[in-house]
């Protein structure tokens, strides 16, 4: 039950970075390109601080503890 939310999520997440990163590189305005810097930088932490928080998570409850 868990796969399918988790796996939507994680294509929203990496949809909005590559979004994100395509203005980035390609934007003309500066500001907007600043801009799509920071949302990129909001939206890789996020990805990776899920990730481990996630891992920590199913290692917890395969350990029993969780």
């Amino acid at each position: 039950m868990w796969t399918p939310l988790i796996t939507l999520i994680a294509l929203v997440l990496l949809t909005a970075a590559g979004a994100a990163a395509a203005v980035a590189l390609a934007a003309t305005d500066r500001e907007r390109a600043q801009r799509a810097v920071t949302l990129l930088k909001i939206l890789l932490s996020a990805i990776l601080g899920a990730s481990g928080v996630l891992a920590a998570a199913i290692r917890l409850h395969q350990a029993g503890l969780l």
